[in-house]
């Protein structure tokens, strides 16, 4: 259904729906629904990000998934339970696969009700700044849409998303510096063309795709953890989910305590993590931004005020944990549980146990760890492989004995 009104987020100024970015203020806008009567009865009966359609901003004529959302939610058999491996206990652990949506990443969430919301409201051509992940999504739910999509690439972004995005039919271009950079020629460029730009909580309803994550593990669970984890860069997975809890709330369908959210940085870039250490309410820009995980390679952003809020409102935690930590932790996560995670979800891995250790988090706590997408090509580690040409050879490079006779 379409939102009753558009709401910002800084100032609570009010707008009708119509084609926007932002508030005059320069605050983010939030989607705002008059629900009557909905009850959970009234969900659709189908298992990805549209069985929330009824509280979603779209209608049924304009929804075409490519199979977003409905992503699993593993629960780890050897973390967390106390093991030898890694001797730490708690409650219950889980980790969100957001690796099956499409293109790889949750960023499909966010793009599949964006692009057709903003192609219904009058959009011929959208623009995003990208990393490379939010680009490939952009370009696919685009070609979807029938709508042009235009890829800014910052200048350490992801090769493999890049080529997703070209294979959609995007024009993509390379921008001389980071995701900031990037940010800034997008809104150049929507400000002087007929181009709508669809960055990061720069338009309303990228969050309206991020907040299904959290009626998912709320339906998976039949209630919600103590605790979610979330590698956070532009932020909008927090922020998606913040609003989710309020909605569920308002709808009277939960009424529990909600979890605390844990927002994960990397050491080299991590400005939300410093804000929430000094008890501020905005962070300033990271100098001089260096990790390789590149979702997390966001000196600022336009969604620090609503990420912190959303900590303080749910009594939660920030952390920021190295590179090698991250590489430690998707190895971990792909050898013993059998989950392929990017550098970015396999942070909240690190992350937990950095939390654990502190006393944070523990043993009476159930913990959702969200991987916010697949390995890509970068994220895997070198290929190291011995090469045989007999039997003999094989087994001698294995270490195994043959059978006595």
């Amino acid at each position: 259904m379409r939102p009753a009104f558009l709401e910002c987020t800084a100032c609570s100024k009010r707008y009708e729906v119509r084609l926007i970015n932002t508030c005059d203020c320069g605050g983010p806008l939030f989607a705002r629904y008059e629900w009557t009567d909905l009850g959970t009865g009234q969900l659709a009966p189908r298992k990805d990000l549209w069985r929330y359609a009824p509280l979603l901003p779209l209608t049924d004529s304009e929804i075409q998934s490519r199979g977003e959302g409905g992503t699993p939610l593993h629960r780890l058999q050897v973390f967390g339970s106390g093991g030898r491996v890694a001797p730490i206990k708690v409650e219950g652990l889980y980790v969100k696969d957001e690796g099956r949506n499409p293109t790889g990443t949750f960023k499909a969430r966010g793009m599949a009700v964006a692009v057709p919301m903003a192609r219904a409201l009058g959009a011929t051509h959208l623009v995003a700044p990208t990393a490379g992940n939010a680009g490939a999504a952009l370009a696919l739910f685009a070609a979807v849409h029938r709508v042009r999509s235009i890829v800014l690439l910052a200048k350490a972004g992801s090769d493999e998303a890049a080529r997703e995005a070209l294979l959609h039919g995007a024009h993509l271009v390379r921008v001389d510096g980071d995701i900031a950079a990037a940010g800034r020629i997008a809104t150049d460029l929507a400000s002087t063309t007929e181009t709508f730009n669809v960055a990061t909580l720069r338009e309303p309803y990228r969050v309206e795709g991020k907040k299904t994550i959290l009626f998912e593990i709320w339906e998976a669970l039949h209630g919600l953890p103590d605790w979610i984890v979330f590698p956070t860069g532009g932020g909008t997975g927090i922020v998606g989910m913040w609003k989710a809890l309020h909605e569920l709330r308002d709808l009277g369908w939960f009424e529990g305590p909600g979890p605390r959210f844990a927002v994960v940085q990397a050491a080299g870039c991590a400005p939300l993590v410093k804000a929430w250490k000094e008890g501020k309410e905005t962070a300033a820009p990271w100098p001089e931004p260096r990790t390789e995980a590149a979702g997390l390679c966001v000196p600022s952003t336009i969604a620090d005020r609503l990420v912190l809020k959303a900590l303080r409102e749910t009594r939660g935690a920030a952390t920021a944990v190295s590179d090698d930590a991250m590489r430690v932790a998707a190895q971990n996560l792909a050898v013993f549980e059998g989950i392929a995670t990017c550098l970015e979800g396999a942070a909240t891995f690190a992350g937990f146990r950095r939390l654990y250790d502190d006393g944070v988090i523990t043993k009476e706590d159930q913990v959702v760890l969200v991987n916010t997408g697949s390995p890509r090509g970068s994220d895997l580690p070198p290929l190291a492989a011995p090469t045989v040409r007999t039997a003999d050879e094989a087994r001698t490079q294995l270490g195994l004995t043959k059978r006595a006779s």
